[in-house]
């Protein structure tokens, strides 16, 4: 049951929201600001925005929801905002992710589908062991990613993915 929430926060998600249209030159400072909100949404719609405004100030940020948040919801929206980017440390952070346990399948989905985007044997092994999951999404988006990043091995991951279904 969902318990009702701050008006106030409600409030600075919806300011939050006008100033993501609105793209202004101060976005990136207001959503910086709101990745320290107390209220989940707010956060969930601050790393939101950082996908969306392409300014590589984001990443540090987005990669510190996913390793801190508390709120699952919230580390989801900031790996879905990491896609917007391709740097060493999201590789590192997703690398991570792919070995972390999570209450829902959305993290390591999107670490299956992102480490398609990062050519190195970590990322092959990583996505093998995506490939094992009990979850099909989990193993198709890894299956798909290892068929981009090694299509020349792309009959050895389907066949794992088959030993694993």
């Amino acid at each position: 049951m969902r318990t009702s929430r701050d008006q106030d926060a409600i409030l600075r998600e919806e300011r939050l929201d006008e100033a993501i249209e609105k793209a202004g030159p101060e976005l990136f400072d207001l959503l910086s600001a709101s990745t320290g909100d107390p209220d989940a949404e707010v956060r969930e719609t601050a790393a939101y925005g950082l996908g969306e405004i392409d300014d590589p100030r984001a990443i540090p940020l987005l990669l510190r929801f996913v390793e801190q948040d508390s709120a699952e919801t919230v580390v989801m929206h900031a790996l879905k905002a990491l896609e917007s980017y391709r740097d060493p440390r999201i590789h590192e952070a997703l690398l991570h992710e792919a070995g972390r346990t999570r209450q829902t399948r959305s993290p390591r989905w999107y670490a299956a589908k992102q480490l398609r985007w990062y050519d190195s044997g970590r990322s092959v092994d990583a996505l093998i062991t995506l490939l094992a999951s009990e979850d099909a999404l989990v193993q198709q988006a890894a299956e798909e990613s290892l068929s981009i990043l090694r299509p020349s091995e792309r009959a050895r991951w389907q066949r794992l993915l088959k030993q694993n279904t």
